[in-house]
């Protein structure tokens, strides 16, 4: 059984059966294996990084490997880097001359996504953009050499500002471009706020969100129970 890797020690087996870690478990031995450059970069995140935790694991790497195949996207746009890991996953299904816009605060982990993206055979995919989120987009720097919209757009920045990446990105995607939108179970708290029990910031920010994406007249959306959650939606064709 494949052992799991990076959730911590919140709400554990949420589901009623209790055995939600065995099924994800289950889940990721049946799945297709992450291929060992991957492994390699997932290897070094766990013994060269702070907050490994942070890192998605095999099977929702494997989702958005399978997200970008089936789109074929020309652009992609990422929110949080970290080590590099879902970036090249999302970069398995561009198109010839597509690309992966990478953004983030954090420069000190350029050396370990150069090496790893060198070896995985992607880093010509990917365009890094370093600096808060926020800023980067308000900036138009994105748009400086490439006006053309993106297909897909993934928010894993900083939680206090997620409405407003999904805005962003709302204006920013083609018609039928898809917004993913990773940590919107916050480990099960959202289940506590939307009881009334948890007063968690975060998880009250989360749980609005996901409102507001279900509620959306622009999107079409589904939150899949992923690890910590990934909420998924699909931009409506303007009129």
């Amino acid at each position: 059984m494949a052992k799991r890797r990076g959730k911590p020690p919140r709400i554990p087996q949420l589901g009623s059966h209790g055995l939600d870690d065995a099924l994800h478990g289950y889940a990721t031995e049946m799945s297709g294996q992450e291929p060992p450059g991957l492994e390699a970069l997932r290897r070094a995140t766990w013994t060269q990084t702070v907050k490994p935790q942070m890192l998605c694991d095999e099977l929702q790497g494997r989702l958005l490997a399978a997200l970008s195949q089936m789109i074929a996207p020309q652009r992609v746009l990422e929110l949080g880097t970290f080590t590099g890991y879902a970036t090249a996953c999302l970069s398995e299904g561009l198109l010839p001359e597509g690309v992966v816009d990478t953004v983030d605060v954090d420069d000190e982990l350029h050396l370990l996504q150069d090496e790893h993206w060198t070896m995985i055979g992607c880093q010509s995919l990917i365009h890094r953009y370093t600096g808060k989120a926020k800023e980067v987009l308000a900036s138009d720097a994105l748009f400086s050499d490439d006006d053309r919209p993106y297909d897909l757009v993934f928010i894993d920045a900083d939680k206090e500002h997620q409405q407003w990446y999904v805005d962003w990105a709302i204006e920013h995607v083609r018609d039928g471009g898809w917004i993913v939108v990773d940590n919107v179970l916050w480990w099960g708290e959202v289940l506590r706020v939307a009881s009334g029990a948890s007063a968690d910031p975060n998880a009250q920010r989360i749980h609005a969100l996901n409102a507001y994406m279900k509620g959306h007249p622009s999107l079409d959306n589904l939150l899949l129970p992923l690890r910590d959650g990934l909420h998924v939606a699909r931009r409506r064709p303007r009129r």
